[in-house]
């Protein structure tokens, strides 16, 4: 059986989430309110990784793209020790809020979701007309 990570992620005592920066594993650390560290492998994880950290700010990509100790121990020391670290906390905080505002009823992913629905629905019957 799988380890229950959100509810891991969400405990208090969690400082930090090293992955490999799939699409699913930003979206369970913004749940969880949970600064990255990613060592991504392939397909969408570098640009995830490149976005986690230049982009939205909160975390880090190992340098190199490989796990040393050294490279981890930097990581986490700047993630828990450091005021950046605490700026990549508020901005995860941030970006949780403005993700739950989006998955409301008329939130803007609600609305993405329904304009999606009637672009292809349309283009289905022009298709088919």
């Amino acid at each position: 059986p799988w380890a229950p990570q959100q509810k891991i992620l969400e405990h208090p005592s969690v400082g930090v989430f090293v992955c490999h920066g799939g699409w699913n594993s930003v979206l369970e650390s913004i749940n969880g309110c949970v600064p990255m560290i990613c060592r991504p492998f392939f397909g969408d994880q570098q640009l995830n990784t490149r976005t986690v950290e230049v982009v939205w700010g909160f975390g880090l990509g190992l340098e190199g793209g490989t796990l040393t100790k050294g490279g981890a121990k930097k990581a986490l020391k700047l993630i828990l020790c450091s005021q950046e670290g605490k700026k990549m906390r508020e901005k995860i905080r941030v970006q949780k809020e403005l993700a739950c505002k989006a998955v409301k009823p008329n939130g803007s992913s609600n609305e993405n979701f329904k304009t999606l629905v009637k672009l292809v629905s349309n283009t289905y019957h022009q298709v088919n007309a």
